[in-house]
């Protein structure tokens, strides 16, 4: 440290040390709980918490005390003595010492210890709380992490936290070790209704005010175990439509009366339908839990079909088997004749007149759907070898085996058709049906012997044999579970994140693996999905458009035949019409200029900022005047009702008092973490308006809050 920077450090330190003299003599706590409040200072790289409310207002104003800002890391603590309670000694590094930093333990024996240490100042007990019995913290409390540094000649401080993913972090930089769980804090009505809308943004299409509240009531394990346990909501299956071989025997018919069922193409050529009771389901569906995660793996198993019966075939295969084993998730992927058509491997045969088989499902099935390019270790990072380089999960070779394997399986029969491998034309109803005679009965070896086929095998035994070996590779559980966390709860999980439900997918407790409700139950009960704050500055998710509008679509309690929703997005995501076989956006994208992965982020720009707003606006103020067709009734929508503005009735009363409004919203959209500086923004804008307009009213605090990236970034 230089001497001018070592001289503003004591400065600022001094000042601090000083702040809390005032705060603590002039009586400030009296409350039965108060908040532990944490701040950060840049030029000394320190972290300080204060639960004295004076303090943190004179670091808030920067006079006395200048450079530090809050991370938005707090956590409730007692001001009174109970039996069940310890009490928290403060210390300060004695003058001389050299030691700049504040240090607080729950630990009687370690406060007595630090006590007899030259180095550290004893100043007061700080507040009370509960400690962890076993290294566990009991029902109703949450963790509290501590982090230790030093530089080992005089530099040192502590962070204190309840963000178990921000104090996973701090071991990753220079000087910091992780001290593990310290205290156990006081969980309040706050704390439970913000982690309950975290719950339902990740485990649903939305949370809704009472929703919050049945989550707050039952607890989040029991909400969840509810969930997976409820009937499957299911698509009307739209009846099967031949593509007729000459376009002008599908086109609408526009002679009066128009109705609906004269849109040949809209209802039976392309996605719309479908796209659109996916968005009316998704307001009123009660299994929300399952709905959500077919939407997770309809963008990891990606099969693009024009068809409308076929996109609801497809799609409804993904929420009947969401909860069961990963292994028969695939296999029905595998064998969908979306897939087959899609992925070019229906009607695959073995090599002819020196035509191979086709590679494109045998490689995406490794690459994408299974082991992933590399070998991972179990928490998700890239296996190396002695020379630092990234090991492969198989070569080329192995993707021309796996062809071999994919051979001899054909379309569904037509109803009333006769099955033949070549006569069976494009059907989407069913898995695909496999001809012996057409598969490749060789000898084959894969990815060094780990599925060895001999002569003579069958097209079904051979398929299901390899689906089995690449489920068992042990570069499976990281590579599907990272992406199942990173599209519920985050884009850049913890490596700690990654393996604890690695364990789960390879044991669900009873020898079962890939057991996809334990899977699911796993991500959204960790500990680094759950809490009432996440301050680490990479946690969370870019919310993708499709959710934007379904968390839109519940939680304003709108009206919509699903048209406007569906029709929004197709420049940046046409719901189940993904541009290539790697999804919406790309899996591997990371921010620029970063190392933070960020997928989402590969389909977003100023413009798609912009878009977003747009949406927004056109919501709210549709029914106001004519903002655009997409939301008004649309001639070929059956029982067509547009998307009128909400009339956001349960939102009026707090229209008349604009802070009251605004802090009822920040519960509901931001977890009530809303700066103070948007807050007082957000405020001034309403207050500009009418009272006499109490609709208006609403609507801009609704208009101004899910235009933010603070909303549009899922956290």
């Amino acid at each position: 440290m230089s001497p001018l920077r070592s001289s503003r450090a004591n400065a600022r330190i001094v000042a601090l040390a000083l702040a809390f003299l005032v705060a603590s003599s002039s009586g400030g706590v009296l409350a039965a709980t108060g908040t532990a409040i944490e701040f950060y200072e840049p030029v000394l790289r320190h972290y300080f918490m204060t639960a004295f409310p004076e303090e943190a207002v004179m670091l808030d104003g920067g006079q006395v005390v200048k450079g530090w800002s809050r991370t938005g890391g707090e956590f409730t603590i007692h001001t009174d003595p109970a039996p069940d309670r310890r009490a928290v000694c403060r210390f300060y590094g004695a003058p001389g010492s050299g030691v700049q930093s504040h240090f607080y333990t729950a630990d009687p024996a370690e406060c007595e210890w630090v006590k007899t240490l030259p180095a550290w100042r004893y100043e007061a007990i700080a507040f009370y709380i509960q400690v962890p019995t076993a290294g566990a913290c009991v029902a109703g409390t949450t963790p509290v992490y501590r982090s230790f540094f030093s530089d080992l000649i005089k530099d040192i401080n502590h962070r204190f936290t309840v963000d178990l993913t921000a104090a996973a972090r701090m071991p990753l930089k220079a000087g910091w070790v992780s001290e593990g769980i310290v205290m156990c804090a006081p969980l309040g009505d706050a704390d439970l209704a913000a982690d309950a809308v975290r719950l339902l943004e990740q485990a649903s299409f939305g949370p809704t005010e009472s929703l919050v509240q049945e989550v707050k009531t039952k607890g989040a394990a029991a909400w969840v175990d509810e969930q997976l346990k409820l009937n499957v909501t299911r698509y009307a299956q739209p009846p099967w439509f031949d593509i007729p071989s000459d376009p002008a025997l599908c086109v609408d018919d526009k002679t009066p009366p128009v109705t609906p069922q004269k849109y040949c193409i809209f209802h039976k050529i392309t996605p719309a339908p479908v796209q659109m009771e996916f968005f009316r389901q998704s307001k009123s569906a009660p299994d929300q839990l399952r709905l959500r995660m077919a939407h997770v793996w309809h963008q990891i198993f990606i099969a693009v079909i024009f068809e409308t019966y076929a996109t609801a075939e497809l799609q409804q295969r993904f929420r009947d088997h969401a909860f069961g084993t990963f292994e028969n998730l695939l296999l029905k992927y595998a064998l969908s004749p979306q897939l087959g058509a899609f992925q070019n491997w229906v009607k695959n045969v073995p090599e002819f007149n020196g035509i191979r088989p086709n590679e494109n499902f045998a490689r995406e099935l490794m690459q994408l759907f299974t082991v992933g390019v590399n070998q991972l270790d179990e928490d998700g990072t890239p296996r190396l070898d002695v020379q630092g380089q990234l090991i492969p999960n198989y070569a080329q070779g192995d993707i021309e085996t796996l062809a071999r394997v994919l051979t001899g399986y054909t379309f569904p029969t037509k109803p009333g058709y006769t099955p033949g491998f070549w006569e069976n034309g494009s059907y989407y109803v069913g898995d695909m049906i496999p001809f012996d005679a057409r598969h490749d009965q060789g000898f084959k070896s894969l990815l060094g012997g780990r599925l060895v086929l001999g002569q003579g095998g069958t097209a079904e035994a051979e398929v299901k044999a390899a689906i089995r070996m690449l489920v068992d590779h042990p570069s499976t559980p990281p590579f599907v579970v990272k992406q199942l966390i990173q599209k519920t709860v985050t884009s850049s999980p913890s490596p700690g994140y990654v393996l604890r439900v690695v364990q789960v997918f390879k044991n669900n407790g009873a020898g079962k693996r890939g057991d996809l409700a334990a899977v699911t139950r796993a991500i959204l009960l960790d500990p680094e999905a759950r809490g009432a704050r996440k301050i680490d500055p990479v946690y969370g998710r870019l919310r993708e458009p499709s959710l934007q509008w379904t968390a839109m679509i519940r939680a304003l309690d709108v009206v919509t035949d699903g048209f406007a929703p569906a029709s929004a997005d197709y420049r940046t995501q046409s719901l189940f019409q993904a541009q290539t076989v790697f999804g919406y956006y790309p899996a591997d994208y990371v921010l620029p200029g970063t190392l933070t992965p960020a997928p989402e982020f590969g389909i977003f720009s100023s413009a798609g900022f912009l878009d977003r707003a747009n949406h927004i606006n056109g919501l709210l103020y549709n029914s106001d005047f004519t903002y655009s067709s997409q939301f008004q009734p649309m001639p070929q929508v059956y029982n067509a009702l547009g998307t009128p503005s909400p009339a956001l009735t349960t939102f009026l009363a707090d229209a008349s008092q604009p802070d009251a409004l605004v802090a009822r919203l920040d519960r509901l959209f931001l977890h009530g973490t809303m700066s103070a500086a948007m807050r007082k923004t957000i405020v001034n804008a309403v207050n500009k308006l009418s009272p006499a307009d109490p609709l208006r009213r609403v609507k801009m605090a609704i208009n101004l809050m899910l235009a933010s990236i603070d909303y549009q970034v899922q956290k």
